[in-house]
């Protein structure tokens, strides 16, 4: 039973970052800002074509906005994900757009009671 309640304790938990990584993919497939905007801690580093800032939330918010105007979302399709040693959360996928297929990584780390995303890379593949 004890091995019952630490299996599920483990588990559980990456179950529900499957589901937030699911949620971030889907909205990235429909270039729904406003669900990446809630998943988006108040400064985040922001990586595109090579060129890397840190930013606030609604730079980041704009930027993505801007990105899918010129850039618009045909499916995204996850190919990997995990969580490193130091409990950040990472999702690593390809975004294909009218333009091309971007490659996408996403960090999420824990921000108070909540996992955020930390950084956000997109690159032209």
């Amino acid at each position: 039973m004890k091995k019952l309640l630490i299996g599920i304790a483990f588990i559980l938990p990456l179950n529900l970052f499957a589901q937030d990584f699911d949620k971030i993919g889907d909205a990235f497939a429909s270039a729904d800002i406003s669900t990446i905007a809630k998943s988006l801690d108040a400064t985040v580093e922001f990586t595109f074509e090579g060129k890397e800032e840190t930013i606030g939330r609604s730079d980041a918010e704009n930027k993505l906005r801007s990105f899918f105007m010129s850039n618009s979302p045909r499916s995204f399709n996850q190919v990997h994900s995990g969580v490193s040693k130091n409990d950040v959360h990472y999702m690593i996928g390809e975004l294909l757009t009218t333009s091309g297929v971007f490659r996408t990584t996403i960090y999420l780390a824990k921000s108070g009671e909540n996992y955020l995303i930390q950084s956000l890379e997109i690159e032209g593949k």
